[in-house]
């Protein structure tokens, strides 16, 4: 395996010491994407959130901190979702932070679930985006709201060790996919110019 390869493959699945450090790096690399989340998550009291793809955790200790809301959260990573349980240990302990394994095309949940799905940088991973939306569509109560950050193709194109294990998109293909899969009111905010946007769709029932 080249270092090119093990560097995209910890991105997509964080693992080991390996893993771990690739997280922290992620949290610096990601700043503007959780502050865009933070700006558009449903605030309102007792809301369910839920984190496609939490990594160590650090932006939902954040978040839920400042919400009163209750937080869920699937990654693919059993490493990932120790670390986060141990970041997260006062919101695990007071059932306010609820993590676990799991993949972005199977999520544990029932219908009409959450006021808020949001997801950063993970789109580039998923083994089925369609069915991934879905199924953020599915647990999604009537009038609840999907956030997708993401970097976009000729940024990441840029970026050596995006060569291996990334599907990269425009934002325009990001907002064609969300819009294709029933999202409506579908906006891509410009979080950095040419490089970073922010997905924006609501789930409305009957339309």
């Amino acid at each position: 395996m080249s270092i090119k390869e093990y560097i995209g493959g910890q991105c997509g699945n964080p693992e080991g010491l390996g893993g771990i450090a690739c997280a922290k790096f992620m949290n610096f690399f990601n700043a503007e994407h959780y502050r865009a989340v933070k700006k558009f998550v449903c605030k309102l009291d007792g809301a369910r959130i839920l984190d496609i793809g939490f990594g160590n955790g650090v932006t939902i200790k954040k978040l839920s901190k400042n919400i009163n809301a209750k937080f869920y959260g699937v990654d693919i990573s059993a490493d990932m979702v120790e670390k986060a349980k141990r970041e997260n240990r006062d919101g695990v302990n007071t059932n306010k932070v609820i993590l676990q394994q799991g993949k972005a095309e199977e999520l544990p949940y029932n219908d009409d679930f959450f006021d808020t799905v949001y997801t950063v940088n993970t789109i580039y991973f998923w083994e089925d985006t369609a069915k991934v939306l879905d199924e953020v569509r599915r647990v999604l109560k009537d009038g609840g709201n999907f956030i997708c950050t993401f970097y976009t193709k000729g940024y990441l194109d840029k970026l050596p060790y995006c060569d291996s294990g990334f599907d990269k998109f425009t934002p325009q293909q990001v907002r064609s996919m969300a819009r294709e899969r029933g999202f409506h009111d579908v906006k891509v905010k410009i979080l950095s110019d040419c490089k970073a946007y922010c997905l924006i769709g609501t789930k409305i029932e009957g339309e």
